[in-house]
């Protein structure tokens, strides 16, 4: 039985000692000097201090909160006409409207702790050579390390731009000193990291569950050639993970459990972000908030309402509707069991407070099964997808169509329309694949937090976003956090 890969215990286990003096530019809290130099002596404090850059995936910044604030809220995705302001409401409705200042609760978690996981990574990489252990293990870890810190470095670059850029381990003084990087070298980054990674990482996951992979390094490869355009490297890192053989769409029957706790690290997850429940309650980082904050029980569905556009782009039959958006009135009627005693209602039932529903609610992520009610006894733990084979094959298809290879395009997207049970694609005119490729990849990837970022990165944000408060110049990124700015004086604004 394969356990998941807990970030939080060991994290815990290694703080006093690792990184008591390192994560000075995140944490406001720095000293000179670098790391206790008597922790890294063998194989076990290295892998503690590989599970502490791990433990950044389950922040605020990354996995569990931020990655649909700033990657779908701002999108056509989401509408918010009414809703309360409480608890994080009001940076949650400031991301959606456009009213992005640069002390927004998620940017600025964004920021921090994608720094701080870049940080970890740094100390780690520079460590490791002197450590006395097993050469191929040493290897492994570097592999994920590397990883780790490419994807989040990419989580900096999509909502920030060009940012302070570094790979070794600094100083409070010299940190401040940096400035922003154009973002090609950052990229060009990325691309080497994740191909050390891919030639040293295991093919398939080990126990616990949760660690990278070679398919992870291809994945998210052929995500970062995508978003520069780099069509044939896209196609060539998506076609590795495909050809590996290692995964594979699950069933029709069996796609809503991809999203709902009943089918985690499944043959087709390449990577998620492991939720833990580790006590009852609604405020554990290593659990998975979206689904705590967006449940229709506990009636904050206004911080994230499906637009009307999200459910109705779907075509009859579509069984990917139903598994992704709950909505009032269905025909047939959505159904969804709330409270855990195995029996599905119809939405909304008689328990679901309503009055701030869009006549719709997102159903991704929510812990059916178990009771969703606001109580002692909630406890959610459903895992969040960093990167799974449906995104690799739409990957694939994009960048195919964009090399004029349509045939190759429509069987990787076709995979998806077959799961689907709607008629495949076939056409094979570049223009109009590439729309159908687009429009199959909000479809699939509906509240994955890929939306906003995939408009901007098509060139079609204002067009799309415009009506919603959208505008040139001032929402391709967010803004550089305040403190930020105060500590960095070579730092500049965006916008100017």
């Amino acid at each position: 039985m394969k356990i998941k890969l807990n970030y939080k215990i060991f994290f815990i286990c290694t703080l006093p000692v690792f990184f008591t003096c390192t994560e000075d530019f995140v944490t406001k809290e720095f000293k000179n000097g670098v790391v206790d130099e008597n922790f890294f002596q063998n194989a076990v404090h290295a892998e503690q201090a590989l599970t502490a850059v791990y433990d950044i995936i389950s922040e605020k910044g990354l996995y569990r909160e931020a990655i649909n604030v700033l990657g779908d809220a701002p999108s056509d995705d989401i509408n918010e006409l009414t809703g309360d302001n409480g608890d994080y409401g009001t940076y949650f409705r400031a991301a959606s409207d456009f009213r992005w200042n640069p002390d927004n609760n998620f940017s600025v978690a964004r920021w921090y702790d994608a720094y701080k996981g870049i940080f970890r990574a740094n100390i780690l990489l520079e460590k490791l050579p002197d450590i006395d252990m097993d050469a191929t293990l040493a290897a492994r870890f570097e592999g994920e390390a590397k990883f780790l810190r490419a994807l989040y470095y990419f989580n900096l670059v999509v909502a920030f731009g060009d940012v302070p850029f570094v790979t070794t381990v600094l100083t409070r003084d010299e940190y401040a000193e940096l400035s922003r990087t154009d973002r090609s070298i950052i990229y060009a980054q990325m691309e080497q990291d994740l191909q050390d990674a891919a030639a040293v990482l295991p093919t398939a996951a080990s126990d616990p569950v949760g660690r990278a992979t070679k398919g992870a390094a291809n994945g998210l490869l052929s995500r970062i050639y995508l978003y520069q355009n780099k069509w044939q490297n896209a196609a060539s890192a998506a076609k590795a993970v495909i050809d590996q053989g290692t995964y594979e769409l699950v069933s029709s029957e069996n796609y809503v459990n991809l999203f709902n706790g009943q089918m985690e690290n499944s043959i087709e997850s390449i990577m998620e972000f492991q939720a833990v429940g580790l006590a009852p309650g609604f405020w554990s980082n290593s659990e998975n908030f979206f689904s705590i904050h967006w449940s229709p029980v506990i009636g904050w569905a206004n911080w994230f309402s499906p637009s009307v556009g999200s459910y109705q782009q779907f075509e009859e039959g579509d069984i990917r509707r139903k598994a992704s958006v709950l909505v009032v009135g269905a025909d047939p009627p959505d159904m969804i069991d709330t409270d855990g005693d195995g029996v599905q209602e119809v939405f909304p039932s008689g328990n679901m407070r309503t009055t701030y529903f869009n006549d719709a609610s997102c159903r991704k992520w929510l812990p059916e099964g178990k009771d969703m009610a606001q109580s002692a006894n909630a406890n959610f733990d459903v895992n969040f997808h960093i990167i799974r084979y449906a995104e690799v094959l739409l990957n694939h298809a994009e960048a195919e169509n964009e090399l004029g290879n349509s045939g190759s395009a429509l069987a990787s997207v076709n995979q998806l329309r077959t799961r689907a049970q709607v008629p495949e694609f076939t056409a094979t005119d570049q223009s109009e694949l590439r729309q159908l490729i687009r429009d199959e990849r909000r479809r699939e990837l509906l509240f994955e937090g890929h939306r906003y970022f995939d408009l901007h990165r098509w060139g079609i944000a204002a067009e799309v976003l415009g009506p919603l408060g959208y505008q040139v110049g001032r929402h391709e990124f967010w803004p550089v956090p305040t403190a930020e700015l105060d500590l960095m004086p070579n730092l500049t604004q965006y916008p100017p």
